[in-house]
């Protein structure tokens, strides 16, 4: 009887525990579009003409600041001394009356990257500070998932991400530079979280910048030997972002995110890059990470990808450095296949995101139409949808690409000349 009972019971529980189970069902994350471009809107645009932004299928926008306010430019340290406080009061003031958006829920607000810093200077670090202070105040008003972090310096100021273009290089060595970027990566990130919680960093450029394959990353990954990667990090574009970044997993808590946005996926060709970048920021990047941080890093590093519209259009075609095969490979395609081109890459960076993709455009505006290129904004919309509603895309671009990489080589103007 007790043999017979502990039988009825063990089926009751299984039982239970398979109903429990049959009851669980797994959420997908919405995907979803952020625009950060030449014509992003700044604040006193987006307050004082929502509905206009609310035209397209992007979930959110970057927030630009103004000049007058410090354009965003938090390590700007001289520039940064002459920004009056009645023109942060007033940013601040359209912060607080800017109408709260039913389409654009998820807006982040830029910060640039550009530099007038000594990153051994206190002072300098205490200006830096109360911008970035400002900054996060700041987004947080405007009801903001975070900060859009776009690193890359352009040209004002200098490049703080290189270590032989510092200017105390011929005092401090680059493991001393590193340990600095380091503390100044977790001020940086202490200083945003205690003004606003649980953000999320949309960063632009991160250890994406270090995968292989694409034109303007430096290959590191798959880590094969750390002795030769640090000696490689002491000439790089971006040694120096590296150990900010640590800095910013040594400060991270709570539900803050730091999300690599992947700036390289401009230049993708095809679904396989997509799903080999994830794959590799979430494993082989794991390797440039301290061992006591891999844990964090695994819970607040998430990844997306970027989408441009100028790249799959043929905008690039003379004004980016490498190969005619790969920047003039649009201008070999018919407006059709451009825009099978732009879905497919549109597709593929949401589905390998773990929920953001970010399009950049220079001359297109999504919101007035002007210059956007023939059947773009419904091939993004359909590839959003498809991926929203788990549908395949249903083509492919490989070989119609190959082809035209073929023809441009043939065609490349140098050749011609």
């Amino acid at each position: 009887m007790k043999k017979l009972t502990s039988i009825l019971l063990f089926v009751s529980i299984v039982c239970s525990a398979s109903w429990s189970f049959a009851q669980v069902t797994q959420t997908q994350t919405k995907k979803k579009i952020i625009d950060f471009g030449w014509n992003s809107p700044f604040t006193y645009e987006l307050s004082s003409n929502l509905k206009k932004y609310e035209i397209g299928v992007f979930d959110g926008t970057g927030i630009k600041i103004p000049k007058y306010a410090g354009a965003g430019n938090i390590f700007m340290v001289n520039d940064l001394k002459t920004i009056r406080e009645d023109s942060l009061k007033y940013e601040m003031s359209l912060a607080d009356k800017m109408p709260q958006s039913k389409v654009l829920t998820d807006n982040f607000l830029v910060l640039y990257g550009a530099s007038q810093m000594d990153w051994f200077s206190d002072a300098d670090w205490a200006i830096a500070e109360k911008n970035i202070r400002y900054s996060a105040k700041l987004a947080k008003a405007l009801k903001c998932k975070g900060i859009l972090w776009d690193a890359e310096p352009y040209k004002l100021g200098k490049n703080p991400w290189k270590y032989p273009e510092q200017p105390m290089a011929s005092k401090y060595s680059y493991d001393e530079y590193y340990k600095k970027l380091r503390t100044r990566g977790m001020q940086f990130m202490n200083a945003l979280q205690e003004e606003f919680p649980d953000l999320i960093i949309y960063s632009l450029r991160e250890l994406s910048d270090f995968q292989q394959g694409s034109p303007f990353s430096e290959p590191l990954l798959p880590v094969n030997d750390l002795k030769s990667v640090n000696n490689k990090l002491k000439e790089m574009w971006w040694g120096l972002h590296l150990p900010f970044t640590i800095g910013i997993m040594d400060a991270i808590k709570g539900k803050s995110v730091l999300v690599d946005a992947n700036e390289e996926a401009y230049f993708y060709t095809s679904s396989q890059q997509f799903y080999e970048t994830a794959t590799t920021l979430k494993s082989d990047a794991m390797a440039l990470i301290p061992a006591d941080l891999q844990m964090k890093f695994a819970a607040h590093y998430k990844v997306g990808n970027a989408i441009s519209a100028d790249y799959t259009n043929g905008q690039w075609a003379n004004v980016i450095t490498f190969p005619y095969r790969l920047s003039g490979q649009a201008l070999m395609l018919s407006p059709k296949e451009q825009a099978e081109w732009f879905e497919h890459n549109a597709y593929y960076a949401l589905r390998t995101s773990d929920e953001y993709a970010w399009l950049y455009t220079e001359k297109h505006n999504w919101w007035t139409g002007k210059n956007v290129p023939q059947g773009f904004q419904e091939a993004l919309l359909r590839a959003k949808q498809k991926v929203n509603e788990g549908k395949p895309l249903g083509f492919k671009v490989e070989e119609m690409l190959k082809s035209a990489q073929i023809k441009a080589e043939a065609f490349q103007p140098e050749k011609k000349k």
